[in-house]
């Protein structure tokens, strides 16, 4: 079983290649999160999960589904994932997960993308246009050498099984953390609201924090000094008991209001049906976005009639859109640049849009026409 979440297609097109090198093989069975349960992906001898790289980490919805997994002693688990300029970290926060169910990880691969949501991101962006027919033929020769791999470990060929790489000079996507939190010069603090939390009934929280650094035993419950702010914790409590403070919340958080005299819902449903968190209550008057956001603000972008209206555009999106800028070159330099340099001398990064096409003044904020992008034509063509 292949189980996938794609926001904007990339993944999905990926997912749909690996799929199609493994069934070469084996008989593989193809899924987007929404369409298969964690019990019923359970019952799989072989399962491979994928998404696209937010914050240095896998998507909170991606990261739930896999720790509702049953326990799968005795098989096999594959991660893949699609990025922009880096896939840092991702690995290094799915595998743990998954390996915490008893799966043994056998493989795992990663693939530029296209940008469409990420609202502060150049357009086009430096890695649009990607995966392409090369990206997808590279992705369906994993897919084969993956299923031949578990068809030879489960005959008994242990040392086939690879080592996961570690520490800080590990491959990028399995270093410990990122460089620096995925917010810079946001300062935002998290505690714990003992009057929500209903702990020890649910330690979701700590269960699921990439490091380690929440321990809810503690009297008073706690978040750690190691936090790297990838806001997981406080998307996932389903109390909301992971309360944000701190002058950089506004920083890091779009504020969205719906406009219901725009808005076509229940007619139009496109921003709930592609809402990774479930996170937009229409049964509220007015329809609010809860706490479990993920703030990537696909909804923006997608919604046919600009009902989604962000209040704090100039304070998330835009000051991030500045720091790219500063970022380019000189003393400041973006280690993203660093990174996609890097790839492409050592050939794992193709270029498709020159230097000189990069839409550096054009942020996808910026684009005046309503959707910002087509959804469903996205989807579709994967």
């Amino acid at each position: 079983m292949i189980v996938y979440y794609s926001a904007t297609g990339s993944t999905k097109k990926v997912a749909r290649a690996i799929h199609t090198g493994m069934t070469g093989a084996i008989d593989a069975d193809l899924a987007s999160i929404r369409e298969i349960s964690p019990e019923a992906a359970g019952g799989y001898d072989l399962i491979g999960v994928g998404c696209p790289n937010w914050y240095f980490r896998e998507p909170a919805n991606v990261r739930l589904f896999m720790y509702r997994l049953p326990r799968m002693d005795g098989r096999l688990g594959f991660v893949f994932c699609t990025h922009a300029a880096t896939p840092l970290g991702i690995f290094h926060s799915m595998v743990p997960m998954l390996r915490r169910t008893g799966l043994t990880i056998i493989g795992w691969g990663d693939w530029y993308g296209s940008v469409h949501q990420v609202l502060h991101a150049a357009k086009p962006d430096l890695t649009d246009g990607h995966p392409d027919a090369v990206d997808l033929a590279e992705a369906e020769a994993f897919g084969r050498e993956v299923a031949e791999r578990a068809l030879r470990v489960t005959a008994g060929e242990h040392d086939l099984i690879p080592t996961i790489p570690e520490g800080r000079d590990a491959d990028v996507t399995f270093r410990p953390r990122p460089m620096g939190e995925p917010f810079p010069g946001a300062q935002v603090t998290r505690r714990i609201d003992a009057e929500r939390c209903t702990y020890p009934a649910c330690r979701l929280c700590e269960d699921c924090c990439p490091v380690g650094c929440i321990d809810l035993a503690a009297d008073p419950p706690g978040i750690g000094d190691g936090c790297w702010n990838c806001s997981l914790c406080n998307r996932l409590c389903p109390e909301g008991a992971i309360v944000l403070e701190g002058p950089g919340v506004d920083r890091m958080q779009t504020h969205k209001h719906i406009d219901m005299t725009k808005c076509r819902y229940p007619a139009c449903t496109l921003c709930v049906d592609h809402c990774p968190m479930d996170c937009i209550d229409f049964s509220q008057n007015p329809p609010v976005f809860t706490h479990a956001c993920e703030g990537d603000d696909l909804c923006w972008g997608l919604c046919p009639h600009g009902a989604i209206e962000i209040s704090n555009l100039e304070e998330t999106h835009v000051k991030m859109w500045e720091g790219f800028l500063r970022g380019r070159e000189g003393r400041d330099r973006h280690f993203f640049f660093d990174m996609l340099d890097e790839a492409e001398a050592a050939g794992r990064f193709r270029r498709l849009v020159p230097l000189e096409d990069v839409g550096w003044d054009n942020p996808v904020f910026g684009i005046e026409r309503i959707p910002r992008f087509d959804i469903e034509e996205l989807l579709g063509d994967s």
